[in-house]
């Protein structure tokens, strides 16, 4: 008897329901909002290209970086207290704001550093986004800039968006 009892235990402890691993997520974890969430592999490149440059240039950490995906296109948003842009990049705008499709929108910075210091570092980024959208098929840059409220973009209820053409 000892013995079938024992055959029985190891019959369940194999086949009988497992425990969750230690790496299962659990149901109210914090869905991801890495680089791994965006589906698009050209956006996904140009969005790599642009953390990179916020760590090489402000010492941002990808942990203050939020991606998001969405059917239509992809954002980036930082919180990095230094230089925090927010992009977005619309595979297809429809006709959002008059905006062509495949279009990289610059809809906000914000920085703590002083104005002159932001100016330069604005000049730059663009520059750099412009470069970025010619390599990546990006073939329009797009501009928002708020009329109501230009110190807190958080509060913007609406805004001109200028936009180029890259090539």
């Amino acid at each position: 008897m000892k013995t079938l009892n024992q055959f029985l235990f190891r019959v369940k402890s194999i086949f009988g329901p497992k425990a969750t691993p230690t790496t299962a997520t659990t149901p109210n974890a914090e869905p991801p909002t890495d680089l791994s969430v965006v589906s698009d592999p050209r956006i996904s490149a140009a969005f790599a290209a642009i953390e990179k440059y916020l760590a090489e240039n402000y010492g941002t950490p990808a942990t203050k970086l939020r991606n998001e995906d969405y059917a239509n296109g992809a954002s980036l948003f930082s919180k990095d207290t230094t230089f925090a842009p927010s992009l977005v990049i619309l595979t297809d705008s429809d006709g959002l704001y008059n905006l062509p499709d495949n279009v990289m929108m610059l809809v906000s910075i914000t920085s703590t550093n002083d104005e002159n210091w932001f100016i330069e570092e604005l000049g730059k980024f663009i520059l750099f986004l412009k470069e970025l959208g010619t390599t990546h098929r990006i073939q329009h840059f797009a501009i928002a800039f708020s009329k109501d409220k230009p110190d807190h973009p958080a509060t913007v209820q609406s805004a001109d968006v200028t936009c180029i053409r890259l090539y």
